[in-house]
């Protein structure tokens, strides 16, 4: 038994010395401890390791609670910042989410607004061309009634004038004759105005028939020359020139002759002398060339772009309405031509014209 407690005692010191080594090694109760071990004063000794393992036990339990505490610190840290963090992300993703829908919904406006700016723009252009077309209207009413109540007058005066002077006694035959004359030229001038009144009518309530058909241009075209020819009221001399013997086209020949009478008659208002030549050639494939060239007195180069505008003439004392030019813009237009005024020709006017010599859809 006696064996057994210093082996006992040795184990405790050892324990105790490498537990509190590193606390209490300038200890006098360590140093005591050890002494009392040395001299077998194991009772002694009992009571200095009993001392020590109580003041190491305190010592322990104060560095646990401060080791706990720390601990219970810095995971409360880690705690706040992990919160902090799930806050600050939560936050983030909620600017990002806000900040992203704002960039949706400004860009929707942004869009929207452009389009109603657009469509301002094309309401605001339409309005523009109303009021225009408006003013046009207007205006070319404005001209159309100027134009017709003198231009109706004319032979309106010599018809009455004529009509009464027939009547009258005392007049001799040749009298009679030429007051005969005089009648019908005006009836018949009467009864042109009020055609080219009523096409004009008709290319503005509803569009005018067309009949398309293949049609022998040489023949149409010697025919008309030969007609004006005849009742011409000018001493220029009314010719056709083409290199081709014969030459077909799709057309409405109707329409086409209405066009080369027009043209031609105009051109003998304003040639007194010289000549006046109906010509027809081949501009491109498939693309028929017109040109009525006179040796008159010219259109105004202030004026070629609009004589064929409705109502636009081109000298105010020469007789007519101001609509023939307009309506054979339209029907060659219609025919898939295009019309001008030469711009280069100087010894008179020259007009060009040109047709299709094939219609794409037959009318």
């Amino acid at each position: 038994m006696r064996r057994v407690f210093p082996l006992l005692f040795l184990l405790i010191a050892v324990f105790v010395n490498c537990i509190a080594s590193s606390y209490l090694n300038n200890s006098d109760l360590w140093e005591k401890a050890e002494r009392n071990i040395h001299e077998q004063k194991y009772d002694s000794a009992i009571v200095a390791y009993e001392t020590l393992v109580s003041e190491l036990d305190s010592i322990y339990k104060e560095i646990n609670s401060t080791q706990v505490e720390d601990l219970r610190r810095t995971y409360s840290i880690d705690e706040l910042e992990l919160a902090n963090s799930k806050e600050k992300n939560y936050l983030l993703q909620s600017t990002v989410r806000i900040l992203s829908i704002l960039m949706i919904v400004l860009f929707v406006c942004f869009i929207y607004l452009k389009y109603q700016k657009r469509k301002l723009i094309q309401s605001r252009i339409k309005l523009q061309n109303a009021k225009k077309m408006a003013e046009e209207s207007v205006q070319n009413k404005s001209l159309f009634l100027s134009n017709m109540s003198h231009e109706i007058r004319t032979p309106l005066n010599a018809l009455s004038g004529f009509s009464e002077l027939l009547t009258s006694g005392g007049i001799d035959e040749m009298t009679r004759n030429q007051c005969n004359e005089i009648i019908q030229q005006n009836s018949k001038l009467l009864l042109d105005l009020l055609n080219d009144v009523v096409d004009v009518a008709c290319t503005d309530i509803a569009q005018m028939s067309f009949e398309i058909k293949e049609c022998n241009i040489i023949v149409l075209c010697q025919n008309v020359v030969n007609t004006l020819e005849g009742i011409k009221q000018t001493e220029a001399n009314i010719l056709f020139a083409s290199p081709y013997p014969a030459f077909t086209i799709e057309t409405d020949t109707v329409r086409l002759q209405q066009v080369f009478i027009n043209l031609l008659v105009n051109a003998t208002k304003f040639t007194k002398k010289g000549s006046i030549v109906l010509a027809l050639d081949v501009e491109k494939e498939g693309v028929a060339l017109f040109s009525i060239t006179d040796t008159g007195s010219g259109i105004p180069k202030e004026q070629r772009e609009r004589v064929f505008k409705r109502f636009e003439k081109a000298n105010e004392r020469v007789q007519g309405t101001g609509i023939g030019l307009s309506l054979c813009r339209d029907i060659i237009e219609h025919l898939g031509g295009k019309i001008w005024v030469d711009p280069d020709y100087e010894q008179g006017t020259r007009v060009f014209f040109t047709h299709p010599l094939k219609q794409n859809k037959l009318q």
